[in-house]
Parts: structure tokens; sequence; C-alpha cells
């Protein structure tokens, strides 16, 4: 296990222990806390490595950063979003072939840039397999990944069989075509690459309009220090809200905005178990913030983390089953609370430098879900209409009215994990 402090360095110290020197994952248990009390608060065992950022990290990362600069993503092993509007996304895998609006690729690899500028000037739209070999091999390309079926793998051993590598990349070509698009037809007119970074496009434009996956988990941007002020890239409608309060706030409903309950939270285990599932984290109303992630505890299924009418079909609340293998005291604790018709209980995750846009869950007043933090980074603010500021830390409780307006910025390099209790 592997803490590390925040500190000055933090980007360089974190790309240095959270993966290797080609960018690869190679420590799950890697924890970041703000200091010294955190270490008691969360009862870290005694022979936690302990790093702190604020030391010099040595490290030389120009050959990682050569190595991306200069690689070819043939298919992404994350999932397809397709969008009907205007859109802005990186070049890597086939994902940007594939919406109905005009499409603005900005990635860093030239590899990647050189690779869409051939398809979009001399492609058909068929055969994509033979094309990504000749290409490969007439520009010696030494640094790619094929993923297939939607999976971390760069398979780069096909290469030595040309029908067979030509074989899975069409294989793999339609599968995403008959999963995703079936009535994909291929329009290079619509599509725009350049050679630049995504993320310096995000003050100019919507956040919205951006498909950025994963790419602030992504070992490159932490080299090329590009963790971002959230507050650049906030919805017009966040910004003008976080300005209006002033010391005197007038609540137009008869029901309080909220209330401090206690619930005697055992954070330390619950913090743990948190991390247990922390794979199991998916992406929760990706048009409503950033890096906003969550897991169902109890609810139709782990993944199902929105509300019934976002679903055709509803499954039943139960607990789920990777909760119950993964969470044991996190849901005796809920058991034990006077709390008698579950509904969903969730672990809701705010990445670093994430946030979640000015929104409100419901349109009559009265006091419903329990908001419980398990951590919550100084620099992580929760912002409720007629309230203000709510007073989060580790262990603090809160029953919202959530007629009223909210939103979060997590402005730190700490992920903030609550606990979100919704009942009938």
């Amino acid at each position: 296990m592997i803490v590390i402090k925040d500190g000055k360095n933090f980007a360089h110290t974190y790309a240095s222990l959270a993966f290797d020197k080609w960018g690869t994952p190679i420590q799950e248990d890697i924890h970041i806390i703000e200091n010294d009390e955190d270490l008691k608060k969360y009862n870290f065992p005694k022979e936690t490595k302990i790093i702190d950022s604020n030391n010099t990290v040595e490290e030389n990362f120009d050959d990682y950063c050569n190595m991306i600069e200069n690689t070819l993503w043939i298919f992404n092993n994350d999932p397809i979003k397709i969008r009907e509007s205007e859109v802005y996304t990186t070049g890597g895998g086939i994902n940007w072939m594939f919406h109905n609006s005009d499409v603005f690729v900005y990635d860093i690899s030239k590899v990647q840039c050189n690779f869409i500028k051939s398809l979009l000037l001399n492609w058909d739209g068929t055969n994509y397999g033979q094309f990504v070999f000749d290409f490969i091999l007439k520009n010696k390309i030494r640094h790619f990944h094929v993923n297939l079926k939607e999976s971390q793998d760069s398979n780069n051993e096909l290469i030595k069989n040309k029908e067979e590598f030509i074989k899975q990349i069409n294989n793999n070509f339609q599968m995403l075509v008959d999963k995703y698009k079936k009535e994909w037809v291929w329009n290079p007119t619509k599509i725009t690459v350049k050679n630049e970074n995504l993320l310096d496009m995000l003050k100019n434009k919507n956040i919205n309009k951006f498909l950025l996956s994963n790419i602030l988990n992504f070992k490159y941007y932490y080299v090329k220090n590009y963790i971002q002020n959230c507050n650049n890239i906030l919805a017009p409608s966040t910004k003008v809200f976080l300005k209006s309060f002033v010391n005197k706030i007038q609540n137009q409903y008869s029901d309080p905005p909220c209330e401090k309950i206690e619930l005697n939270v055992p954070v330390a285990d619950i913090y743990h178990e948190i991390i247990a599932i922390r794979k199991y984290l998916v992406t929760h109303r990706a048009d409503s913030g950033m890096n906003w992630k969550s897991f169902c505890i109890h609810g139709q299924s782990y993944k199902r983390t929105k509300e019934k009418s976002a679903y055709k079909d509803f499954l039943g609340y139960r607990w789920t089953n990777e909760a119950v293998e993964n969470m044991p005291k996190t849901i005796a604790w809920l058991k034990s609370l006077d709390i008698k018709n579950f509904a969903r209980v969730r672990v809701m995750c705010l990445e670093p430098w994430g946030f979640i846009n000015l929104h409100r869950d419901q349109t009559v007043s009265k006091l419903g879900p329990i908001n419980v933090a398990i951590t919550n980074p100084k620099n992580c603010e929760f912002w409720l209409e007629n309230y203000g500021k709510l007073e989060f830390e580790p262990g603090v409780s809160f029953r919202l009215n959530l007629v009223n307006y909210h939103c979060v910025i997590n402005n730190s390099n700490i992920p903030r994990y609550h606990i979100i209790i919704h009942s009938e």
C-alpha cells in the first residue's frame, strides 16, 4: 500500500508511482491524502509506504512522452458514445467515425493524427484491417495498440501474421459497427483533425461538446502537469450561481434546504471498502459534469446508478452482489440506521479536478436523500441554493432538500467519496 500526501510536486509524483515507464497502471492500492491527520483518520496499516509529494521528483519522462506522442491507437478500450451535435474528442480508436455531426479531433499523438488524415484522404470505408496494416508498415510505426473487444491489450504480436492481423481488425471493426451504429456509413467530410491537446480547448467550448472519457487518468496529463483549475470550464449557469450568494440568504420554500444529522459513520471502514470497489465505479451523468462516478451499494445493479425512469425496465432494489462481496461493514452500518425501505444507496466519487454543474433533482420541496461524507478535501465545495456552502468533512451527514439548485466543485488532487442514501 502506498499513500501519497498532497504537495507541490503531486502530478509528477503520482505519474511516477501509479504507472510504469510506458504508462500502464501498476499499483491499484494507491491512496491520496491531504495531510498527516488523514493517516490517522483512515487508519492505514503501519507498514504503509508514505510518499510526500512536496519532495522533488527526479524521474525523467522524456522517453515516455516521445512514445505517447508517436503512438497509434487502432481501437480504444472505452465504450463508444455517439453524439448528435458538434463534438470534440481525441483520435484514438474509431469513436470519431461514428458521430452524426461535425467532429473535431484533437490528439497529442502525431502518428494518430497522420493516420486519421490518411484515412480521410485515401480510405474508401472498406477493409479497415488492410489499411491499418499498410499504414503501420509504410510508416514504420513502432508503438501501436490494437485493443480488441474493447479490452486494454496491445495485441502487438498480431502484426507478425498479416492475414490474421487484417482479419482480427476487420472483425473487431464490424463488431463495433453492429454494437453501436449498424447504419454506419463512412463520411470523411465532417471530420477535422489537429495535433493539439484536447484539454486546451475546454476553456473555449461548452463541456457538453466534449468526449473526455478517462483522459484525466492518463499518465501523460500528469507528466505534462495538465491538472487544471476546473473553475475555468464550469457551465456559465454554475459560475453565475456561485457569484450569487450573499450574507443573508432568503429561503423561498417552507421546508429548510438541509438539516445536519448524526449517523455515527465508521469513516475508516467505509473508506477502505470504497477503495475495494473503485474498479466498479461507472461514469454518472456525463452531461452534468466532469469526472463524476458512482456505484450502487443497494439498487437495481451496481452500475444502474440513475433513477428508475432512466431505464426501460425496473429490476427491483437489493444489496448488489459487488457490494455484498466487498462492502460488508458498510452494509452492516446502513442496516443499523433507522431506515426501513432503502431505494438507491450509492457511493458517489468526484475525482480530482472534477465538478458537478448546477442542477436540481426534484421539483417539490421536501427533505429527502441523505448525503454522507467519507472524504471531503478542503478545496472541494458543495454549494446549495438558499443555504450556501455545506460544511462537509469526513463523517458529517446532511439530509437535503434537492428542490434547491446545487453544484459541487473539487479543486483538489484528492478524490471525494460520499454516500447518498435514498429511501422509499
